[in-house]
């Protein structure tokens, strides 16, 4: 399992101490976060093929490639993250 961080990269710093947290809980459920600037033109593509369209948002994607849950708008809490996927 792999969680998307779709955000803008102004909004990535702002808001680094909270993402390090969530890194650092969800690294140890074995979810990894890959942070995605939406300003770039990848990381702006990879959102529409998402259907984004609000951010931050958080995509929670299997290794199979299946979408698993999205959160869009606000960064969910850890508790939110592992009951939706399934680690507890």
């Amino acid at each position: 399992m792999k969680a998307l961080l779709f955000a803008s990269a102004k909004d990535l710093k702002s808001k680094s101490q909270d993402i390090s947290e969530l890194k650092k809980n969800l690294s140890i459920s074995g979810i990894q976060i890959e942070e995605v600037d939406i300003d770039s033109f990848n990381g702006s593509d990879r959102a529409t093929n998402y259907d984004l369209m609000s951010f931050p948002s958080l995509v929670a994607v299997r290794e199979d490639g299946i979408v698993q849950n999205v959160w869009q708008g606000e960064l969910p809490d850890y508790t939110t993250i592992t009951q939706a996927v399934g680690h507890i």
